[in-house]
């Protein structure tokens, strides 16, 4: 069997059982939306059109996550760079350039975090990393650190 869809297959039984095992998200499962809140708001500036699918838009949303993670000195400063070639070998997009269009400014998409349905008590919730493997649910983002990472994001633009 092909190794890519070996690996698929693995991820999918992976995610069923954590899924299974975690039906309300009250804990593992909540990993699974690695770079969700990144992607939410680029589906939402995006107009939820054909120009970022959700895949797509988890990607960049993963790599943006690593990047947050690494500037946070949670995680080396070559895992981004690790996460990205990755993703860009499994022919994915990997960065906010890779978005056809316009898009708003960094204040637009840290507006458009806010609005996610998984803010609690005002705060973005997010999944970083403290190393390739080892994810972890946390509130405690400052919103300069993100905004920095978006703004950083959108000059390749």
């Amino acid at each position: 069997m092909d190794a890519r869809v070996q690996a698929v297959t693995r991820s999918c039984q992976m995610k069923a059982d954590i899924v299974q095992r975690d039906e309300t998200e009250q804990g593992d499962r909540a990993l699974l939306n690695l770079g969700h809140t990144f992607c939410h708001a680029l589906e939402a500036a995006t107009g939820y059109s054909d120009r970022l699918l959700h895949g797509e838009g988890v990607a960049i949303g993963c790599a943006l996550a690593f990047e947050l993670s690494s500037r946070m000195g949670l995680c080396s400063q070559e895992d981004p760079s690790r996460v990205r070639a990755h993703l860009r070998d499994m022919g994915m997009k990997v960065d906010i350039a890779d978005i056809p269009g316009d898009l708003p400014d960094a204040m637009g998409l840290l507006d458009l975090m806010g609005q996610d349905k998984k803010v609690l008590d005002g705060k973005l919730r997010f999944i970083l990393a403290r190393g390739i493997g080892e994810a972890f649910i946390t509130s405690d983002v400052p919103p300069d650190a993100v905004r920095s990472v978006l703004k950083d994001a959108l000059i390749g633009r």
